[in-house]
């Protein structure tokens, strides 16, 4: 802002002129340092907790982590400074900016596994493949382990065989033969139990690909099916019963009991805790059927397990021939769950 004064000369005393004139610029000078100093002097405005408002020209150490506005020496404001946030307001900006992180990471990967999944399979049917190859490499774990039941099962019958034989001869039966027997009856249950986490497996593996498949058509904007064909979504076997609760588990164990023994000779059989092997014969094959109890923890369901294994006398294929094993296997879970 420039000021101006005007002088009035008299050409009548010329000294006289002279001093006022030093006094002119005296004053100017004065003046000029008043108004800076007005001009830089700093102003702040801020509101204390009980809500009323101060004006100083500096902010209290106890007031600095309020909201505050700094103003210019006519008043003007230049500056805002907001409050310093609270402790959970910086709690809460943290959690956002790791959910922030968090989310972009899992675009990222959604992203990439996105572009694996186009690159890996041309096609639905490449899916279907791939979906197929696992079902059978673990229809052969499977078999593995029905295999290796079947040969502890002929070392369980074995060691059957030594305890009748004692006991028709009226001696003591050893207490490690029946160890013997107790861990073979064991090592069998143990066997079937690894048989139905496999099935399961396989449910697992046929439900993924239900999944893939609907999430493949979208990346590629594939029409839907005109006919569709639902797979079922839990496994069910006809084979495998499972139970809950110590009643129902007790009812289904009897009921499985009587239906093995009803297809069977109930003259020969092998039973122990949990597990039960009865015998059929005819005059091309031989074939057991075996119940088992198996249940991976307490808070897990029971499953009862059937299995029919044969072998022929003559050539020793595996393979059942008899018309009636196709029946046996599929009236097992009607008859557990209804009672038939």
């Amino acid at each position: 802002m420039e000021y101006k004064m005007a002088s009035i000369a008299n050409p009548m005393n010329p000294g006289r002129n002279a001093r006022s004139r030093v006094l002119l610029v005296a004053a100017s000078l004065i003046a000029a340092c008043w108004i800076e100093s007005v001009t830089a002097q700093q102003l702040f405005r801020w509101t204390d907790e009980h809500g009323e408002t101060h004006y100083t020209d500096q902010v209290p150490a106890a007031q600095a982590d309020k909201a505050r506005a700094r103003l210019s020496g006519e008043g003007v404001r230049v500056e805002e400074v907001p409050r310093a946030p609270t402790e959970e307001e910086i709690q809460a900006t943290m959690e956002l900016e790791r959910q922030k992180t968090e989310e972009a990471q899992r675009l990222a990967e959604k992203q990439a596994a996105d572009e694996k999944l186009l690159q890996t399979y041309r096609s639905i049917e490449d899916l279907e493949l791939a979906r197929d190859g696992k079902v059978a490499a673990v229809d052969a774990l499977i078999q593995v382990k029905r295999d290796g039941v079947r040969a502890e099962t002929a070392r369980l019958l074995q060691l059957h065989a030594q305890t009748r034989d004692l006991e028709e001869a009226g001696k003591p039966v050893p207490a490690t033969l029946q160890d013997e027997i107790d861990a073979s009856v064991v090592r069998i249950r143990e066997g079937y139990a690894e048989v139905v986490k496999n099935e399961y497996r396989k449910q697992d593996i046929r439900n993924g690909l239900k999944d893939t498949v609907a999430y493949y058509r979208q990346l590629k904007r594939l029409p839907e099916p005109v006919e569709t064909i639902e797979p079922e979504s839990e496994l069910k076997l006809s084979i495998l019963v499972p139970c809950h609760g110590e009643a129902e588990c007790k009812t289904y164990w009897e009921r499985a009991n009587d239906y093995v023994r009803n297809h069977s000779d109930a003259k020969k059989e092998v039973s122990g805790p949990g597990l039960l092997i009865a015998f059929q014969r005819d005059e091309r094959e031989d074939r057991s059927l075996t119940l088992s109890w198996t249940q991976d923890s307490a808070d897990r369901p029971v499953h009862l397990y059937l299995d029919v294994q044969c072998k022929n006398r003559l050539t020793a294929s595996l393979y059942c021939v008899n018309p009636t094993i196709p029946q046996i296997r599929d009236g097992f879970q009607a008859a557990i769950v209804r009672g038939e």
